[in-house]
């Protein structure tokens, strides 16, 4: 099995067309259905369901594809920390988190106050954490205690920064505006626009629903900077959460959901060794900005 083939066979998986996939791999067809039934034969499995004018995966094709995909992801950040390495990158900090826009103050805040410092910060899906992969490239994560494995959380330490709870975002002239809280079953008679699926925000909004008892709503998915335009052109109301609503400085307006669940606990969580100097300027920091 070579890493060509692999390459190969995640094309076909996505195109689900193998002259697509081909033309995309600058080679030819009858090439590439060749190096995916060798593949097929040395894995003793077949992983396509052909179809006449379509190839798909089956489900040993989809089991075959996340292991795939978890090995390209770390041979990606494998690159990133080489080139780092090569350019002496001393005094950079690399960061992950599970919902960017929580965390927008801090890393604005910080960048500001210690420019000498360097900054990257990824947006992780669920679906690489369900599967316990997160590089060591990064040094911390920035996430809901739920957001993070067993498996990993035993592995990393962790503070808790502050505490959030579900709220809904409206333009000032939507009749919620003016209320103190809302109702989550109000919500179903509303317009509504969700974080993308597979984030960690939506899902903590399905496991709220579930938890209260309530049908999740039909609601369009979509990235956060997206939905907030949509709110302010006054298309519908959006998920968000109080903090969310403490850092926007705004006209938009953000109402507390009325719920049973505990609050969502925010942590600063980095792996269990010695922190570099930058990586410790970081995490003092980060608890003094939210005075801790």
């Amino acid at each position: 099995m070579e890493l060509l083939q692999l390459k190969y066979f995640k094309t076909v998986a996505e195109f689900e067309k193998i002259s697509a996939a081909a033309e995309a791999l600058y080679i030819s067809a009858p090439a590439l259905s060749t190096s995916i039934s060798r593949l097929e034969k040395e894995l003793g499995v077949q992983l396509f369901d052909r179809y006449a004018k379509r190839i798909a995966l089956n489900a040993q094709g989809e089991l075959f594809l996340r292991y795939v995909n978890q090995m390209f992801d770390a041979l990606e950040c494998g690159k990133k920390e080489l080139l780092q390495n090569a350019i002496q990158q001393k005094k950079h900090i690399w960061i992950a988190t599970t919902t960017s826009n929580l965390w927008m103050d801090l890393i604005t805040e910080f960048s500001q106050a210690c420019p000498q410092y360097t900054l990257s910060c990824t947006n992780l899906n669920l679906d690489k954490l369900s599967l316990g992969f997160l590089s060591a490239q990064y040094a911390f994560v920035l996430a809901a205690e739920e957001d993070i494995p067993a498996s990993l959380a035993d592995d990393m330490e962790s503070i808790l920064l502050f505490e959030d709870r579900p709220a809904v975002m409206v333009h000032p002239n939507h009749p919620f505006a003016a209320r103190t809280s809302v109702g989550i079953e109000e919500l179903a008679q509303q317009t509504l626009f969700l974080p993308m699926q597979g984030t960690a925000q939506y899902e903590r909004f399905v496991k709220l629903f579930v938890a209260n008892g309530v049908a999740f709503p039909n609601a369009t998915s979509c990235s956060y900077q997206f939905y907030r335009n949509l709110v302010e052109e006054q298309m519908g109301v959006a998920f968000s959460t109080e903090h969310t609503g403490r850092i926007d400085r705004s006209n938009i307006r953000y109402i507390p959901i009325d719920n049973i669940c505990p609050p969502w606990k925010m942590k600063l969580y980095w792996h269990n060794r010695k922190l570099t100097d930058d990586e410790t300027a970081f995490r003092t920091f980060a608890r003094e900005f939210y005075h801790l």
